[in-house]
């Protein structure tokens, strides 16, 4: 998507346009890894143009270049959507995540600043690059990370506070921050994220292991994982209903209803949450739900 009359079903004048128009994006990257280079190709394919990548980490701005190449293995990034942006400082320092300022190859400051509450997705990588020598490992990372988006969390609640106190009468509604997701090595720290109450994760070497078990077992889907992983072809998301029903007109459907009409944007519904549940007690409603008449 977007989605164009010519790629719905039935009659194209009357072929439902939705998401015509997407705004540009800011996100932010704290931590560096040594595939950065692909995370960025990757992204680069999903964002809207225009979209901005701040690298918050502790590299300096005239040698990242270098580090994109990995000594040669990588190919020279050719961004057609992302604008870069180059911040130096340690993501669980306060001080480093108030001063998200742009800094040229030289290490000069462009003009060009942030706050956290003004990206729309920020995400905490295991930072290579942080670990002292002898405390590399999973153990070390995790921590980190976890103290990252400790902080990165409480600061945006304080910003969020202070702005619902400051424009209080303004009839516009005041965007919440967005949820940081961090990156974990370790399974165990996942029980310390929770308690934690630390919302957004990825456990990204079990996602790893589980595909390539998945692959080895049996080799044809790894044609589905290819499909779902790339930027172009069928993907996974969650859409609202008014996508898809106009509730002032309709308001009473059966699955099968909702999954005919999303049909016309070319889209297969696999499932539902109520709105009135959270997804633990939706959990058994969400996919291919028994009762879809």
């Amino acid at each position: 998507y977007p989605l164009t009359a010519g790629d719905c079903i039935g009659n194209e004048e009357e072929c439902p346009i939705y998401d015509a128009v997407r705004p540009p994006e800011k996100i932010l990257f704290c931590g560096w890894r040594r595939d950065m280079s692909d995370l960025i190709s990757q992204l680069d394919e999903f964002v809207p143009a225009g979209s901005e990548l701040w690298l918050l980490n502790k590299i300096p701005a005239n040698m990242r270049e270098e580090r994109l190449l990995d000594g040669g293995n990588k190919a020279k990034l050719k961004l057609k959507n992302i604008i870069m942006k180059n911040v130096v400082g340690d993501q669980i320092i306060r001080r480093d995540l108030k001063r998200i300022w742009d800094t040229n190859a030289q290490g000069e400051y462009t003009g060009e600043k942030v706050t956290l509450d003004q990206f729309d997705s920020i995400l905490i990588l295991s930072d290579e690059t942080a670990m002292k020598s002898g405390e590399k490992g999973s153990t070390s990372s995790d921590s980190r990370s976890l103290a990252a988006v400790l902080i990165i969390q409480d600061m945006m609640e304080k910003m969020y506070q202070l702005k619902k106190r400051k424009f209080a009468s303004s009839p516009e509604p005041i965007k919440p921050p967005c949820v940081p997701v961090s990156e974990i090595l370790d399974t165990r720290t996942k029980s310390l994220l929770n308690v934690a109450n630390c919302k957004g994760y990825v456990l990204s070497n079990q996602i790893v292991s589980s595909v390539m078990a998945q692959v080895a077992e049996e080799k044809d889907i790894n044609v589905v994982l290819s499909e779902l992983f790339s930027s172009d072809g069928s993907e996974t998301y969650i859409r609202p209903v008014e996508k898809f029903v106009d509730l002032d007109e309709e308001d009473t459907m059966s699955f099968w209803d909702v999954a005919l009409k999303a049909r016309q944007y070319r889209e297969v519904v696999v499932g539902y949450k109520p709105a009135d549940l959270d997804y633990d007690d939706a959990e058994e409603l969400i996919i291919n739900p028994p009762n879809k008449s």
